[in-house]
């Protein structure tokens, strides 16, 4: 698969390159296309929905080529670098009209503040750290068993195609971010999608800034709040992969943080333009994560209805207009395919409810019943919240919803959407704050409005340095502790071993190369594999396997059982065998590789 063909041109200086070029063409096709439809955000508004709306149409488009099934690499390709042309026109366009004299006065202001000193270099180490873990090649088993399993098929088929399995990445329309990595994929670089999850955090970071510093907010409150956004395990973990956490946290925190300031935005922007605003934030935001999709969707009509209802027809149009275009554009196509390809508008999620699927009706209950069999632990969720994030963000969050400066019917709405999202991480998904979600959105605003006296004090060097002790230095140890084990990779002093340590099966992906047929594919039921790695396209579901390929069993267990029939296939003869083969690696530091055997075994169609 595309990982493993990219492993001999792995560079982290070529993977921060083709990043950052994606990302500025993200932001350039966003921007364009704001200005196309007249949309005129204010700042800080602009910058980060043009970079989600950006991901949005490059997904489309990916989406367009592969229906049409004339998603080539070539095809691909030129994708890419038109995003790139239309992002770098637009930052030469855009660089004409900044007054570059303001910014050195601002940051001279930030500077010389010397309470905000510390916090500042604080934010400084943690974005550095997490740079480094975004350049290392991809090896946490969520992105290389799905997330990036996503794009690397839509290159080798060159085409839109329906899987069964993984189950999780068969949810389309949470897949847009995937999607839309497609095009680096296809040039070799599939790590760079580790760059953008950044680059999106980054955007998170400078969004907080601005909001809580232009509510007449000290630099060293702003600087403290901003740290705590960027350490810990979390952002170190989810906003460097190929994973799409870090658009859905940027996207429902400024969505929440728009809603908080409804009628301050109101004063600048349209009715229809604010309702765009928040439509393109929540599409992005439910386009992450399926889970989003109830809270997004209630956000949205809680905000938008009271501007509708007191709106003359001819506004009250042009409102619902600007609410429902842009999921008709982006949302619509891929829950229609997903539907006509599945039975269900979300693959296995309602699957048979509308009729007939390829998935059994108890298929999803099943599933989720075993996820949350083996993730339903609460000492493993207060261990996530505990090392995953500063404490200042849970106590932003309970500011929130308790601050008398926020009126109490929005925070009776916020306090809602949050208990709504507890009760699905409590029914349905594992137990893990990242699927909370809203607790970004809830701190930025807490902090914009947070009272005078606490700001006051830490005006004090002295007060400022316990602060950044009690609620940042800590996790920052944490989070580089974790880090420094993608160090070497990252800077370029090693690389076959970093792949022989975090890459399960590699030694073995290596020798498997040669001695499979170009044209065989792999079959690996019931096990998270290391897909993107695979010398050969994987499937995990034998009703998914193309017709006329030779078939290999990737086998896992203590012996190759003679006659075992995989819905129409025998086993045949061993291909590979390795009784002390790494099954599975962990970025956890100290925590051993599983050790066990493997058997490749071709499988005969009966």
């Amino acid at each position: 698969m595309t990982s493993f063909l990219s492993i001999h041109q792995y560079s982290p200086f070529l993977v921060l390159g083709v990043g950052l070029s994606t990302c500025v063409g993200l932001w350039g096709l966003g921007a364009a296309l704001l200005c196309l439809v007249r949309l005129r955000l204010p700042s800080p508004w602009e910058q980060p929905t043009a970079l989600l709306l950006g991901v949005q149409t490059l997904s489309l488009a990916v989406q367009i080529t592969g229906v049409l099934e004339i998603a080539s690499r070539s095809v691909l390709i030129t994708i890419w670098w038109s995003l790139v042309a239309i992002g770098a026109s637009m930052l030469l366009l855009r660089g004409r009209q900044v007054r570059i004299e303001r910014l050195p006065i601002r940051w001279r202001h930030a500077l010389c503040c010397w309470p905000a000193m510390l916090p500042i270099m604080i934010v400084a180490v943690a974005v550095a750290t997490n740079i480094l873990v975004a350049l290392a090649p991809s090896s946490k088993i969520d992105e290389l068993y799905y997330h990036m399993l996503i794009p690397s098929r839509i290159v080798s088929d060159g085409a839109l195609a329906f899987y069964r399995e993984p189950w999780e990445g068969a949810i389309w329309p949470q897949m847009v971010f995937q999607m839309s990595a497609a095009p680096v994929h296809a040039i070799g670089y599939p790590d760079s999608t580790n760059i953008v999850s950044l680059a999106l955090s980054l955007s998170l970071l400078g969004f907080a800034w601005r909001i809580i510093r232009a509510n007449a907010n000290t630099v060293s409150w702003t600087a403290l709040c901003v740290g705590s956004l960027c350490v810990g395990l979390y952002p170190s973990v989810w906003h460097v992969t190929g994973g799409a956490h870090a658009m859905g946290d940027l996207a429902l925190a400024a969505a929440i943080v728009a809603f908080c300031n409804r009628e301050r935005l109101l004063i600048s922007l349209a009715p229809w333009a604010y309702a765009a605003l928040l439509s393109i934030l929540l599409l992005s935001a439910s386009t992450s994560k399926i889970s989003l999709l109830p809270l997004g969707a209630s956000l949205l009509c809680l905000a938008v209805w009271p501007l509708s209802k007191s709106a003359l027809p001819r506004a009250r149009l042009n409102i619902a207009l600007a609410v429902a275009v842009p999921w008709i554009i982006f949302y619509g196509p891929i829950v229609w395919w997903t539907w006509t390809n599945s039975g269900s508008p979300f693959g296995p999620v309602l699957a048979a409810v509308f009729g007939p699927s390829v998935y059994p009706r108890t298929w999803l209950q099943q599933a989720f019943q075993a996820t949350r069999d083996a993730n339903q632990l609460p000492s493993a969720m207060i261990r996530n919240a505990a090392f995953g994030y500063s404490p200042l963000i849970w106590l932003g969050v309970i500011g929130a919803l308790s601050s008398v400066n926020l009126a109490k019917v929005t925070r009776v709405i916020l306090g809602c959407l949050f208990a709504l999202q507890c009760t699905l991480i409590y029914w349905l998904l594992p137990y893990d704050v990242r699927f909370l979600s809203v607790h970004y959105g809830l701190f930025i605003a807490f902090a914009s409005l947070a009272p005078i006296a606490i700001q006051e004090r830490l005006a004090s060097a002295r007060v400022m340095f316990v602060a950044c002790g009690l609620f940042l230095l800590p996790w920052l140890a944490v989070q580089t502790y974790y880090a420094k084990q993608f160090f070497s990779v990252s800077l370029g002093l090693e690389k076959t071993a970093f792949y022989e340590r975090y890459i399960a099966f590699y030694t073995d992906y290596v020798k498997l190369d040669y001695l499979l047929p170009e044209d065989a594919v792999l079959l690996s039921p019931g096990f998270r594999l290391d897909a993107v790695y695979a010398p050969r396209p994987v499937f995990f579901d034998s009703a998914d396997l193309p017709q006329g390929k030779p078939v290999a069993l990737f086998d896992l267990g203590e012996t190759a059982h003679v006659g075992v029939q995989f819905k129409g296939y025998r086993l045949g003869k061993l291909v590979y065998r390795n009784d002390q083969a790494v099954i599975r690696t962990y970025r956890t530091p100290g925590r051993a590789p599983i050790i066990g055997p493997l058997k490749v075994v071709t499988l005969i169609k009966d």
